[in-house]
């Protein structure tokens, strides 16, 4: 290799180096505007798995079933399952045939989380028979 080659080697590194910083740039400006990855949808949360599984047990008509999954969702403060305990509670004798247990703390926690007005326990007795 000639000494005159052996020269210009300092300089192309020169010049190789200068653009580095200029390239990068170049990338990571390229890298921002770039449209994002499309999103991968999430695994289901426990408390929507937990509800699926309490609207499964309405439509099999397993209704003691799924009162209790909805009382302990919406204990635990997920609205729609508080919303489907309340109305499940309201609508107790007239629609399944029967009285669903509740206290009145978990009336109004349910109400407040189903943005509606809490209904006041009325308490019921019951004839002996014997």
């Amino acid at each position: 290799m000639s000494t005159t080659a052996l020269k210009f080697i300092p300089v192309v590194l020169l010049l190789l180096g200068l653009q580095a910083p200029v390239a990068l740039a170049q990338s990571v400006k390229s890298a921002r505007s770039a449209p994002p990855a499309p999103s991968v949808p999430s695994a289901p949360s426990v408390a929507e798995r937990l509800h699926a599984n309490a609207l499964e047990s309405f439509r099999q008509a397993r209704f003691p079933e799924a009162y209790g999954r909805f009382i302990a969702l919406a204990d635990a403060g997920h609205a729609p399952a508080a919303e489907l305990a309340l109305w499940m509670y309201l609508h107790g004798p007239s629609v399944f045939g029967r009285e669903w247990d509740s206290s009145q703390e978990q009336l109004t926690a349910w109400a407040k989380l189903a943005g509606q007005s809490a209904p006041t326990l009325v308490a019921s007795s019951y004839s002996r028979t014997v």
